[in-house]
């Protein structure tokens, strides 16, 4: 298995070491790797670690790299009769679909260079947006990336998306009546600017993101009880592909 991976920053996905080009995870990364973890009984984070040759196992794509990457292969995509949303509806959501045709081109060309074709590529974007009691926003960006996977004929893509950022899947496990009524998360603002905003929820904790991190690896973190339709939408999307 190897794992064609793109966040947003550190903290989600994770980032690359200036000095070595590494890949350091991030909390969202984690995620991925105790998933799979408990349908496959191994870590590829691990084993990435272990490898002289770590290209065997994690290709990280950097958000800048990617948007690079999409804006010189897809300059002309709106011309192609895409399935782009218009203005007037599901806004802001083009950019998703060109990220995801970018990260699935990249996983085609790992492939293609290791002769293996057990790629999964897993493109992670925050929902965002002011707080609405409707997911349209939340299945619009996916759709989009799922389009955009589409596209590239790239049939092992999962988006990853949580609603309205990945701080609430988080908070899902750390507040005080963890993992209760946790869907009502996913009707808060993704605005870092809002009061009582889930970014300021989370750091009022008092938990590291290291501590957070190794909460995930040890199984504190209870995946399985986050009940959430946008961590289980991602969840059961990457098990389908495992």
């Amino acid at each position: 298995m190897h794992l064609v991976i793109s966040g947003e920053g550190k903290t989600d996905i994770g980032s690359a070491s200036y000095q070595s080009d590494e890949f350091i995870a991030g909390s969202m990364y984690y995620i991925i790797d105790k998933l799979i973890e408990e349908k496959c009984s191994f870590s590829p984070y691990e084993c990435y670690q272990a490898d002289a040759d770590k290209s065997n196992w994690i290709t990280f794509v950097d958000e800048s790299e990617l948007v690079k990457f999409g804006k010189s292969n897809f300059s002309g995509y709106k011309k192609k009769g895409t399935t782009l949303p218009g203005k007037k509806k599901e806004q802001d959501t083009g950019e998703f679909y060109v990220n995801a045709r970018a990260l699935a081109r990249i996983a085609h060309k790992v492939g293609d260079e290791k002769s293996d074709n057990n790629i999964i590529a897993i493109l992670f974007r925050d929902k965002d947006g002011k707080r609405t009691k409707s997911d349209a926003l939340w299945q619009s960006k996916v759709r989009s990336m799922e389009d955009g996977f589409k596209a590239e004929e790239f049939d092992f893509g999962v988006p990853m998306v949580p609603n309205p950022k990945s701080e609430a899947w988080l908070i899902c496990a750390l507040k005080n009546t963890p993992y209760q009524q946790c869907e009502k998360l996913e009707e808060r603002s993704g605005n870092d600017d809002s009061p009582n905003n889930l970014k300021d929820e989370l750091a009022s904790f008092g938990i590291t993101n290291n501590q957070i991190n190794s909460m995930i690896q040890s199984g504190e973190i209870k995946l399985e009880k986050i009940n959430m339709p946008s961590f289980k939408y991602f969840a059961n999307r990457l098990k389908e592909l495992l």
